[in-house]
């Protein structure tokens, strides 16, 4: 699959950007950018499962870090109901934008 990289490093900058500008994309259009990450995030994930790694313990410890993650984002994004709270995580948008940049960059 061609692009996976940039793929990656885009859903950083795109995802980081609307975190900064605060976008509240519609239901459906939000779907559809996060299905189309995806697809880039999961098939990097499975080219990576080792050839000798146990695919059942595989699949396990990535469900349980991807929750986790999931868990960690959502305990930040309470952090909206204060004023200071919301420029943080602007703040913390900001930061994935850049790094997602650096890496779009890095592989061009």
């Amino acid at each position: 699959m061609p692009f996976i990289e940039a793929g990656i490093a885009l859903s950083g900058v795109v995802l980081g950007l609307m975190i900064v500008f605060m976008i509240k994309a519609p239901m459906p259009v939000a779907a559809m950018l996060v299905g189309l990450f995806a697809i880039f995030h999961g098939h990097a994930h499975g080219t990576e499962l080792p050839d000798a790694a146990n695919p059942i313990a595989y699949a396990v410890g990535f469900v349980i870090a991807t929750g986790l993650l999931h868990l960690a984002g959502i305990l930040f994004g309470t952090l909206m109901a204060s004023e200071a709270g919301k420029w943080a995580v602007r703040a913390g948008g900001a930061v994935i934008a850049f790094v997602g940049a650096a890496f779009l960059v890095g592989i061009a």
